[in-house]
């Protein structure tokens, strides 16, 4: 396998990041959101990002609540407040969705980006 083969893709979306795996992990919880699904809830201006629940897309669950994505089709990931961040189009492919960390100095512990 080459260098190229090798890469995987990955995107961010606000606080979001969305990084393709080559498989599901097993002993995942199938989700059956019916409109859309929320990805990050906003703790201080209501800004959720999201994605939509469409023929082609079929999001999982882990124990420890780790959302996962498996589209057949172009799959958009969007914010209710759209000025706040541009909607992303994901390709084709296995996603795990999870929150950015980042260190706290102050309290000496690694958290999650919070919006």
């Amino acid at each position: 396998m080459t260098k190229e083969e090798n890469k995987k893709r990955m995107y961010f979306h606000g606080e979001c990041v969305i990084a393709e795996i080559t498989k599901l992990p097993k002993n995942l919880k199938a989700r059956n959101d019916k409109d859309s699904i929320m990805i990050a809830e906003s703790e201080t201006v209501g800004n959720e990002h999201r994605i939509r629940v469409k023929e082609g897309v079929e999001f999982y669950e882990d124990a420890h609540g780790i959302l996962y994505m498996k589209n057949t089709v172009p799959t958009e990931v969007y914010c209710l407040h759209a000025e706040r961040h541009d909607t992303i189009t994901l390709p084709e492919g296995l996603w795990q969705i999870d929150k950015a960390q980042e260190y706290d100095y102050l309290t000496a512990k690694i958290v999650y980006v919070a919006d």
